[in-house]
């Protein structure tokens, strides 16, 4: 198997313990760097008002912070709303396992990490050649 496949199989057993036990803490106490075209579709068009109240900010280029202080405008009972969409922002698509050329980047804002739930995981990652940095 192919790391992106083993990250995506990673990120699909931990979708129960997201809900149940975080509570998607990442969805509501982090941020995420978007691009324009995502911050539409994740802030349900309320960038303006985002902006005014500095939780969205322009980054260089055309990225974006948005900073998830309450919670993520597509976050609804703990459950993404956009979550099954296509057009789901990169970031979200691949939390909290991030692959780089030969290198993995694990979030230490995520639960799931810090409980090392993803050894079994990361471990095929491991044997692969890839590096955690």
């Amino acid at each position: 198997m192919k790391a992106e496949g083993i990250a995506e199989k990673a990120r699909r057993s931990i979708s129960a313990f997201c809900i149940e036990e975080c509570k998607a803490y990442c969805c509501r106490k982090s941020y995420l760097v978007l691009t324009s075209e995502e911050v539409d579709l994740v802030t349900k068009e309320k960038r303006k008002e985002l902006e005014e109240k500095n939780i969205l900010k322009k980054l260089d280029g055309e990225k974006y912070i948005l900073h998830l202080h309450n919670d993520c405008p597509s976050l609804k009972n703990n459950l993404c709303v956009i979550y099954d969409d296509q057009k789901r922002s990169t970031i979200c698509k691949q939390f909290p396992i991030f692959i780089e050329n030969k290198n993995i980047k694990l979030s230490s804002g995520c639960l799931a990490v810090k409980m090392n739930l993803f050894y079994p995981y990361v471990h095929e990652l491991l044997k692969l050649g890839y590096k955690i940095s």
